[in-house]
């Protein structure tokens, strides 16, 4: 069985402190967290450097760091398919240039890994695919010449389609952030089957639940508390451990009226759930 550390994202704790946010997710029993800036300011020396102390003082692991674009919409499914990723070329000098400072301000807390989303990624041979791959490409080069290795959000489009994505741009750094609770969300794919075909591809994992929409792809199924959507947890472990993965298991909470709460029995299940898996042959 492997041992995974079991972390949250900082942004599912709703504190606009980065400090204090690092702080409370070493109070609730964390020994990981994916980094993300908070506030104005945490970019600049002093602001890395009260970052690096809190870090330090706190002990927590660093999996990943977090790069997130302006103008992004997250209002529908329709909304963010426009303007999610690297998908609008009108968009992406912008975004490039924000995965330069976001990730060399990373680079030097110092954090070697960094998640993102890509935007909803064309099938290989619509149009526009080769050139979606080659702004994706060149931003995770971007990230790269930081010494980041770089894993790529699931769930707006199907497993299938992204591992197509991965194979052509054929970049050892580049990686899979497997998000079981995405595909449930944008109706794209089934968590336990996308977790079987990225075997040895995935990188970290978004522990996140979620029950399906009505409509599946066309609006916005809801996130929910760990352990109370449909996602098959247990399954999704075993068939990224049957590919190998050992890495951190993330919590990430997008919703509900108290974080703190649904994050720390979140933690539990996870524990439990780890406990219970028999141990490797």
């Amino acid at each position: 069985m492997a041992k995974h550390v079991i972390g949250c994202t900082l942004g599912s704790l709703a504190i606009p402190d980065t400090v204090g946010a690092l702080e409370a997710v070493r109070r609730i029993g964390f020994d990981a967290v994916q980094f993300s800036f908070q506030q104005a300011g945490d970019t600049e020396p002093a602001g890395l450097a009260r970052i690096r102390e809190a870090l330090d003082r706190t002990g927590l692991a660093v999996p990943a760091g977090l790069v997130s674009f302006d103008g992004e919409d997250w209002s529908s499914i329709a909304a963010i398919r426009r303007t999610g990723g690297f998908v609008d070329a009108a968009r992406f000098p912008e975004r490039l240039e924000r995965c330069r400072l976001t990730g060399g301000a990373l680079a030097r807390l110092p954090i070697r890994h960094v998640t993102l989303h890509a935007g909803f990624l064309p099938e290989p041979g619509r149009p526009h695919y080769r050139a979606v791959c080659d702004r994706l490409g060149a931003a995770a080069e971007a990230l790269h010449e930081f010494g980041l290795t770089v894993g790529l959000e699931t769930g707006q489009e199907s497993a299938a389609v992204l591992l197509s994505v991965l194979r052509d741009l054929d970049r050892p750094y580049i990686s899979v952030n497997f998000d079981p609770a995405n595909f449930i969300l944008y109706g794209s794919d089934d968590p336990v089957n996308a977790a079987r075909l990225f075997a040895g591809r995935v990188s970290m994992v978004h522990m996140k639940d979620a029950i399906p929409a009505d409509r599946p792809g066309e609006v916005w199924g809801q996130e929910v508390p760990l352990g109370s959507g449909r996602v098959d947890l247990a399954g999704v472990i075993e068939a990224l451990e049957g590919g190998g993965f050992t890495g951190a298991l993330v919590v990430e909470r997008e919703g509900g009226s108290d974080r703190l709460t649904d994050l720390a029995a979140a933690r539990r299940l996870i524990r439990d759930l780890l406990r219970k898996k028999p141990a490797a042959k």
